[in-house]
């Protein structure tokens, strides 16, 4: 005999939503009797609640949420003058009324092409390694050579160090004169 589902004990939304323009991802954890997603920063506790009644019929009896920022850091190849802090995420965590158990994960991945995947990302970083293009930066082996001179010049003492002739604070200083 199956089980109807009567009506929620809380109250729910009256947003007639039909095809949810949020992506959700459901984390897993280990705790059956709670469950973790991952939601956008727009999404409040009601939201998640109602979806998860009116898509699944899952009874929930409380929410906590926190929202993850992600660190200060200057922008990959620019100077460190200018900060970017890439895109915060939210996460949410119910109480299930019922537990829930993931299924057992499948040990035969012939039918998601599995072996085909592996094969094709050990091609792309192998065309990534004959680009070049798996390295931060490129290598100037001549400049770097040159410098290796200079240091070896001056740690045995065969040249004097000097400062540049122009640098950027007396340049700015002989221009305003």
């Amino acid at each position: 005999m199956a089980t109807s589902i009567a009506g929620p004990v809380f109250r729910t939304g009256t947003k007639e939503l039909y095809l949810p323009a949020a992506n959700i991802t459901f984390l897993r954890g280990r705790d059956p009797h709670h469950a973790r997603f991952q939601v956008p920063l727009w999404f409040s506790k009601m939201d998640i609640r109602d979806y998860l009644w009116h898509c699944y019929g899952v009874e929930t009896l409380s929410t906590r949420s926190y929202v993850k920022l992600t660190p200060v850091r200057p922008l990959p190849g620019h100077t460190p003058r200018r900060w970017h802090r890439k895109k915060s995420r939210k996460f949410m965590t119910v109480e299930l009324a019922r537990p829930f158990v993931w299924p057992a994960e499948p040990e035969d991945l012939s039918e998601w092409n599995a072996d085909s995947v592996q094969m094709a990302s050990k091609e792309q970083s192998k065309f990534q390694d004959a680009q070049g293009t798996t390295k931060d930066t490129i290598v100037n082996e001549e400049r770097r050579e040159r410098m290796r001179e200079q240091a070896k010049a001056l740690l045995e003492g065969k040249t004097k160090w000097k400062p540049a002739a122009k640098t950027f604070g007396t340049e700015i200083y002989s221009r305003q004169r």
